[in-house]
């Protein structure tokens, strides 16, 4: 009984933990577009850990434009942002989770509703649509799991281990970012930045 207290105890300890695991940003200018990402990989604490899937630290997107929703979802894996979100979870143990974006303040920055995010999980053999394309929609005060007021959750997911062993689980998501058909070109170069989180609560 003392030792099921005291798991319970950490794994509430792990799961309010807030790992931020990368910078990802976007600029828009009317000749150049990047979305780079100052990564760690594999950073980790306790029953859960995310990883990158990137070749390089930047992803340039070359004579950038504002484009529609339908291009944007269709942008090759040149210009996605690969990430897994992994544990190792005990015995009988859920651990439900959060993925929030965080905007990240700059001197020029594009308004909220001028970038697009689309989000897509790996299911059945196939990556399926869990976000549609939506504009940057800031929380009005904080999660239930944790995500900072201000941040925008785009994915709320379960890991559950109902075996008597420990056992590995990870959820893989593409997401993609870009600046929307409605963003109006001229000499003043902007950028939205975000880094990307992950709370998580143990149950």
């Amino acid at each position: 009984m003392i030792q099921t207290e005291s798991k319970q105890i950490i794994l509430s300890i792990v799961g309010i933990s807030i790992l931020i695991i990368a910078f990802v940003g976007i600029s828009y200018a009317a000749f150049h577009s990047s979305l780079f990402s100052n990564l760690s990989n594999g950073i980790s604490t306790g029953t859960i850990s995310v990883s990158l899937k990137e070749n390089s630290d930047v992803i340039s997107m070359n004579n950038a434009m504002p484009m529609t929703d339908e291009k944007g979802m269709s942008l090759n894996d040149n210009n996605v942002y690969v990430f897994k979100v992994q544990s190792n979870l005990s015995p009988k143990t859920t651990l439900n989770y959060e993925v929030s974006l965080q905007k990240e303040d700059s001197k020029n920055m594009l308004d909220n509703n001028l970038v697009r995010f689309y989000l897509e999980k790996f299911e059945y053999k196939d990556y399926q649509k869990v976000l549609e394309p939506k504009a940057f929609i800031p929380l009005e005060k904080d999660s239930f799991l944790g995500s900072k007021k201000g941040s925008m959750v785009i994915y709320s997911g379960t890991l559950s281990n109902v075996s008597d062993e420990e056992k590995f689980m990870e959820d893989e998501f593409k997401l993609r970012m870009w600046v929307s058909q409605d963003a109006i070109i001229d000499s003043v170069s902007r950028d939205f930045n975000v880094k990307l989180n992950v709370v998580a609560k143990a149950i």
